[in-house]
């Protein structure tokens, strides 16, 4: 079937599809002749959840699609589903402190495909140290990723229980990418009945190690004797003699199916829908899927142009037990923290039979499937409810699927892609035609060196459709936003507030998606009673204010590390919101209650030194030592102190608080230069670790979110913010994605376009897997979403009190053009150019405020023409132009 899209998206669509695009399934690699080879691409596991699945959301619940033809794992989640509470102890474990948790999966068979297999687990014990190289890293389609452990003088036992028991002939290992005598040398292959009494069905001794890594060998089991099927099977390793670690790049059992012909899968970010087609003998089948914020359900609809059979399975990650009805499959359940939970899964079809068989439905001779699958907790982000919410999960999920399903797939997808538009459709983006072929392909190519402008737009809109997707009306974007499928993921996937929660939304405003940045407001005020509570423990019941510790869960549970100045850095979020969209009531009520309790925490914080007010005992996140008159603590508390007498004006506030905190500002201790030339870190120099090119830019946060020190103002500052960010490295001592995604904005208000295009390169090429997921790794979010907001300073810049329009344009993107972008003051900014120079821009003003106007080139005169054809001609004054404006009146600018 075919969707409608508005004109605006056609237009897009026209410039250069927003599509990340497959040509391959799962697993299918390039062979040398240009043609695809074909490994385990139909396993529903085999695929890599974080570098090959594609992301829907709706920002509660969303799923990751692997993109396999006949036998399909979604992966889901409920952004809610949380272990731990308040964790008064402030401990960092799994238990009382918590993690966000997979939800579960739902798998569809088509008949003539192979069972799929969950992943294994380590039934010996093992853990490894690093928790992405578990023994889910063997099943996920990737040779660059491994299980790795210490065996610890123990036999490794990895083990699985199958959905269905089968006879297995074949299973499979790939090599870990290096230190083959790692590689196992010896090990037997068991199967049981009941997970209990065990058989060996085969052994292998005397193993060298693999040739090569990433290799792969195919073991046989003997002929001979009926063997019937079976649902365990385990493989037991004994440790190699001298060697401390056992690794495998993949376990795989049973032998794949061929490849599909004329396969393609895409994820369109114009419209939120994935789409998997191929050609299965001479039927077309068609599969789409995606979550809906208009039913508050995710949709998964076949078509064929023959007849499909098969099942669905609904698995729990949790060991639920799934109950089927004749059309229906649901489980439910409860964590260890007493929060409810249920999914459910329900089927509709046009023509053909639906049937119930044991914990799975069948469907037969049907030409069209429709599938919604709805997921929920019984949280509720209120401290006063102990943040549960007293519905019943189980209800609330069989409700939404009968409203859902009671209506018709083109309703549906409509519905959905109506919504879904009003928001993604505010921005384009256009630095040239896109390039053909498979997403891999092109990324492979990029890495190579070959430009690719439409990628890099590509990246763009893909932050932001990963913040539409995964924060909205419920808790904000985690380390992971909303997509995770670990029950112990890294960091507990947890709210860490020394710079990822925030930098989640650096681009909600400036990339016109002010309503995602409600869900990161509303969980600081429902966090605010448990960081207080965590305050008055640390620091004595006469303590004013609150801040918070680095690690926030879901319930304003505080765990490891105190991070002071959290708090004030979130604060400046708050006001962002309001400098960008106006809104008065949300000022008042919402934002200068915060702004005034973080301050007086910090007027009662603060010391004086040397006639100086100083942070005591602060801290360059992860570099450096504890000292007093840290830059980055400085900096973020002028900022707050800053914002908070700005919004007291905008409130028309004059009290003693404001009082004293301009006295405060007056006396703090601002940024220093240092002797060679620097922006200082610390009060005291450490050339060794200034230069060390450490990861974080900490001190530069007066920079890039702040606007303490900007080119235009404070220039002597910015040119030692430049040589220190220089001096810093491309991307600090380890590459991780978010440094990339902040360097491209530091670089960005410093006026280095170039430079800033490089960071965006760094992160596509040293940090982005082949579904463009941003890894740390593993997989972080905070580089997807941080890289568009880092785009979007390149473009239109706002936070010196002007509005500036290709500050920093690179030479790199020669042509192209712009439209939707937020300025502060409430304004939307369209800007075209030329052989790098503007050619055309349009502003709108959406509150009527004065106009102060910055374009590139610096031209004297300009004129600006209203919607209504009158014309104003402007000089410049000091490099700006000024004009009074209307709300809701568009601005187009006549370049001379």
């Amino acid at each position: 079937m075919k969707s409608t899209l508005s004109l605006a998206l056609i237009a897009t669509a026209a410039a250069g599809p927003l599509e990340i695009r497959y040509d391959r399934p799962p697993g299918a690699t390039q062979s040398g002749g240009g043609g695809a080879s074909f490994g385990d691409a139909n396993s529903a596991t085999s695929s890599n959840w974080e570098g090959g699945a594609q992301p829907v959301g709706n920002g509660r619940i969303g799923a990751m699609i692997f993109g396999n033809p006949s036998r399909e794992r979604i992966q889901f989640n409920d952004i809610t589903l949380w272990t731990g509470g308040d964790n008064h102890s402030g401990g960092y474990d799994v238990n009382e402190f918590g993690c966000y948790q997979n939800f579960g999966d739902l798998f569809i068979e088509l008949d003539g495909a192979a069972s799929a297999h969950p992943p294994g687990t380590c039934a010996s014990g093992q853990v490894p140290y690093n928790a992405n190289e578990g023994p889910a890293a063997a099943a996920d389609g990737n040779a660059a990723t491994k299980w790795c452990i210490e065996p610890k003088g123990k036999d490794v036992v990895w083990q699985i229980e199958l959905p269905e028991a089968e006879i297995i002939h074949t299973y499979a290992f790939t090599s870990g990418g290096d230190v083959p005598e790692r590689d196992p040398q010896q090990w037997r292959l068991e199967g049981s009945l009941d997970g209990k009494t065990w058989n060996v069905l085969h052994e292998m001794k005397d193993q060298k190690p693999f040739a090569g890594r990433g290799e792969t060998k195919n073991f046989t089991l003997p002929l001979g004797g009926k063997r019937a099927p079976l649902k365990h099977y385990r493989l037991t390793f004994p440790p190699n003699p001298g060697v401390s670690h056992f690794q495998l790049a993949e376990i795989t059992l049973g032998k794949p199916p061929g490849a599909p012909e004329n396969y393609s899968r895409t994820l369109d970010l114009a419209t939120g829908v994935h789409t998997v087609t191929w050609k299965a003998g001479d039927a077309t089948i068609t599969r789409e899927t995606f979550a809906s914020h208009a039913d508050d359900v995710i949709v998964v609809n076949f078509r064929s142009t023959g007849k499909l059979a098969g099942k669905l399975r609904l698995a729990g990650a949790h060991g639920e037990t799934t109950s089927a009805n004749a059309s229906a499959l649901a489980f439910t359940g409860e964590l260890s923290n007493k929060l409810r939970y249920a999914a459910r899964v329900a089927a509709t079809s046009e023509g053909g039979t639906l049937a119930a068989k044991e914990n799975a439905l069948t469907f037969r001779d049907t030409g069209a499937l429709t599938l919604i699958l709805s997921a929920g907790t019984d949280y509720a982000m209120d401290p006063a409810k102990k943040f549960r919410s007293g519905a019943d999960p189980v209800e609330a999920a069989a409700g939404k699927a009968k409203v859902a399903l009671a209506r018709k797939y083109d309703d549906l997808r409509t519905r959905h892609v109506a919504e879904f538009q009003k928001l993604m459709g505010r921005v384009t983006l256009d630095l040239g035609e896109a390039k053909a072929g498979d997403i891999k392909v092109r990324l492979e190519a990029y890495k190579k060196g070959s430009e690719d402008p439409a990628l890099e737009a590509l990246m763009f809109h893909y932050g932001r459709y990963l913040l539409l997707s995964s924060s909205r009306h419920s808790l904000p974007a985690n380390l992971q936003g909303l997509w995770n499928d670990s029950n112990k993921p890294a960091w507990y996937a947890d709210y860490h507030t020394n710079i990822n929660i925030q930098m989640n939304y650096w681009q909600a405003e400036p990339a016109n998606l002010a309503e995602c940045a409600k869900p990161l407001h509303d969980w600081v005020i429902a966090s605010i009673p448990g960081s207080r509570a965590a305050t008055v423990k640390a620091f004595g019941e006469k303590t004013p204010g609150w801040t918070m510790r680095t690690s926030v869960n879901a319930s304003g549970g505080n765990g490891w590390e105190w991070n002071l100045p959290s708090s004030a850095w979130l604060a400046r979020h708050f006001w962002d919101y309001y400098a960008f969209t106006g809104d008065a009531k949300f000022l008042k009520e919402k934002a200068w209650p915060i702004f005034t309790d973080v301050s007086e925490f910090w007027l009662d914080h603060l010391v004086e030194k040397d006639g100086k007010l100083v942070v005591p005992k602060g801290w360059s996140p992860e570099h450096g030592p504890r000292e007093d008159g840290v830059a980055h603590d400085q900096q973020i508390v002028w900022d707050l102190f800053t914002f908070t007498l700005d919004a007291a004006k905008e409130l028309k506030i004059d009290d003693a608080l404001t009082k004293k905190i301009s006295a405060a500002r007056e006396k703090l201790l601002g940024p220093q230069i240092g002797s060679w030339g620097q922006l200082m870190e610390w009060t005291t120099e450490r050339p060794d670790l200034e230069k060390s090119g450490h990861r974080h830019t900490s001190h530069l946060y007066a920079v890039y979110p702040g606007n303490q020190i900007n080119v235009s103002r404070t220039p002597d500052l910015a040119k030692a913010a430049a040589l220190s960010l220089e001096t810093r490295g491309t991307s600090g001592d380890s590459r991780r994605s978010w440094t990339w995604a902040w360097r491209t904005a530091l670089w960005a208000r410093l006026g280095e376009g170039d430079k800033a295009q490089a960071m965006i390169r760094g992160l596509l090429t040293h940090n982005t897997l082949d579904n463009l997921y941003t890894t740390h790794p593993p997989f972080q979010i905070d580089g997807n979403l941080g890289i568009t907001a880092g785009i979007c300073e390149m473009l239109v810049q706002s936070h010196a009190g002007e509005v500036a329009i290709l500050p920093t344009l690179p030479k790199g993107w020669p042509t192209g053009s712009v439209k939707g972008l937020s300025a502060r003051g409430g304004f939307e900014v369209d800007a075209a150019w030329k052989e790098g120079k503007l050619s055309e821009a349009t502003l709108k003003s959406l509150l009527g405020k004065e106009l102060v106007l910055r374009l590139s080139g610096n031209p004297a005169k300009v004129t600006l023409t209203r919607g209504d054809g009158k014309a104003v001609e402007l000089a410049a004054k000091d490099g700006v132009f000024r004009l009074p404006t209307t709300k809701g009146e568009s601005y187009r600018v006549a370049l001379p």
